[in-house]
């Protein structure tokens, strides 16, 4: 639809002017700290699991790109199966009050498992019925230092969250199921190290599973390893458990 389409040509401007008001600001303001920064890395992992479920079943390359001036950040995130079988490239804008993020991400999945996700997979398609992007607004709260909890709720309301097969009703007429995603999560540190305690729970059937349940629970542990005097290479490791679909996983990866 067209407005959605504006979405991404508007994310696209505002990427650009971003970049723009970086070089301005810096010109005119070399005696102030520059309040504005870009965030540009990749991850490489030995798979993709999100959200308890393994997406390509392969190592999988992720790049980001992220634009953040004060409270605000926009950026894009994306993850290509090597053996190319799942492509997904993300859009997100989010702003931070405190301890709370609001976040809308626009995911474009037009590959799951080698095949069409959609109807049609063009990117600028955005009919709600045919699309392959699938847009979810998310609330999170991270307590910080003193208090190392975060909660996070997030909902698909548009797109290609559809045609699951575990209600007739709505993959008949092709209605969004509104697949819902809660997670709670704890951080702690030992010497050099630090890790995530987490369990996610879906309260429905759709995208994360066919009912009501945990599909995504264990533990992450990041290090840093040092290769020189000027440069650390970030690590990570993931145990995860999808207690629904009787699944277990082990990621590793590292960030450059």
């Amino acid at each position: 639809m067209t407005k959605f389409k504006t979405f991404n040509l508007l994310f696209l401007f505002l990427l650009l002017c971003s970049n723009t008001l970086i070089s301005q600001e810096n010109t005119d303001n070399d005696s102030k700290e520059c309040k504005t920064q870009i965030n540009l890395g990749v991850d490489l992992m030995s798979r993709y699991v999100w959200r308890g479920a393994d997406y390509g079943s392969s190592p999988s390359i992720q790049p980001t790109l992220s634009f953040s001036s004060g409270n605000f950040e926009l950026g894009s995130w994306s993850a290509v199966a090597t053996n190319n079988t799942f492509k997904e490239i993300d859009l997100y804008a989010k702003y931070t009050f405190k301890n709370v993020s609001l976040t809308v991400t626009d995911y474009y999945v037009p590959l799951v498992n080698g095949a069409p996700s959609s109807p049609d997979v063009r990117y600028f398609i955005y009919d709600d019925k045919k699309t392959a992007h699938s847009l979810e607004g998310s609330l999170l709260f991270k307590g910080g230092d003193k208090i190392p909890l975060w909660v996070l709720g997030g909902v698909f309301f548009y797109g290609n969250d559809k045609r699951w097969g575990y209600d007739a009703g709505k993959d008949t007429t092709d209605q969004t199921y509104y697949s819902s995603y809660i997670e709670a999560g704890y951080t702690f540190t030992v010497k050099e190290s630090s890790a995530d305690l987490f369990v996610g729970f879906s309260p429905t059937a759709g995208a994360y599973g066919n009912t009501m349940g945990v599909v995504n629970a264990g533990i992450t542990g990041y290090r840093k390893i040092k290769i020189t005097s000027d440069f650390e290479l970030p690590i990570k490791g993931s145990l995860i458990f999808n207690p629904q679909t009787s699944n277990v996983f082990f990621t590793f990866g590292i960030t450059l």
